[in-house]
């Protein structure tokens, strides 16, 4: 068994792309080829017709049928996504939830004075929601110096929060930072996607005990739904709704939450993963 990293620049994928990615798999005679994200999907359904081994994808953002329809199986992050696969693929495509590198026994967060603090973490993209999650919180706390709000991470919509944070204290933009360290500093996370495939920023908060504020959204209300404990939760694109969402948050105080984070270990995910392989080549 072996694994092959091969990273082909984006000015190389075409032509030159394809050349050496099929030199280099005849080299590495690989017995699957698994594929992520668009121009990998296209390469690796190139490569398949070429090399005669089966392709798999997984499907990051929903299914699109010109880069999954013609692989030999794929596997869906999460099973609201089975739902839009045509039904004569259903017998070559499989749920296996994303997982993350977790750590096995998190500390517990130290426990501190001072603010309350919401934190977030991702892209500053709209459909991550975080011009909406600061207006919610500040129709939410209006004027309340004890309470602060945390968003990690970068986009197109960074200039526009950042004007927003300078007119308002008790946010803190901290940019495209590592966010491992940030979490112990939070007190509750809030995911305010407008949509949101499934969401691995929420298993990192989880992995932290921390209470979730969560927009009704694809993937989290799938994987949310088996838990011990339940999020606040929201509507996606409505500052109102996730204004009460924060403010029950708040309400109830700083706490840790045990959740149940068996079903998102790698290893879980790597055996379903490898069950895919095997029902390709054996």
């Amino acid at each position: 068994h072996g694994v092959a990293l091969l990273v082909i620049p984006g000015w190389a994928v075409g032509p030159l792309g394809k050349w050496v990615a099929k030199h280099y798999a005849k080299g590495f005679a690989p017995a699957v080829l698994h594929s992520h994200l668009g121009r990998a999907h296209k390469l690796g359904n190139w490569l398949r017709g070429k090399l005669k081994i089966p392709h798999v994808v997984t499907m990051h953002l929903r299914y699109k049928a010109r880069e999954h329809a013609a692989a030999d199986a794929r596997i869906a992050i999460a099973g609201w996504q089975l739902a839009e696969v045509p039904q004569a693929l259903h017998a070559t495509t499989r749920v296996v939830w994303n997982s993350a590198p977790l750590p096995e026994n998190p500390a517990a967060r130290p426990r501190h004075e001072g603010p309350f603090v919401f934190g977030s973490v991702g892209r500053l993209h709209p459909h991550k929601g975080m011009i909406t999650l600061v207006k919610a919180f500040q129709h939410a706390f209006p004027g309340n110096l004890d309470v602060r709000l945390i968003i990690i991470g970068d986009g197109p919509e960074g200039a526009t929060l950042h004007q927003m944070a300078q007119t308002d204290p008790r946010l803190q933009l901290r940019g495209n930072v590592p966010a491992a360290p940030h979490y112990a500093q939070f007190d509750a996370y809030v995911s305010a996607a407008q949509y949101e495939p499934f969401g691995l920023t929420i298993l990192e908060a989880m992995s932290h005990h921390l209470p979730i504020v969560c927009t009704r959204t694809q993937g989290p209300t799938e994987f949310l739904a088996a838990q011990p404990h339940q999020p606040v939760w929201a509507e996606p694109k409505d500052v109102y709704s996730l204004a009460a969402a924060l403010r029950v948050c708040h309400a109830e105080g700083r706490r840790q939450v045990a959740w149940d984070m068996a079903p998102f270990e790698p290893a879980r995910a790597a055996a379903h993963i490898v069950v895919v392989y095997q029902e390709l080549t054996l």
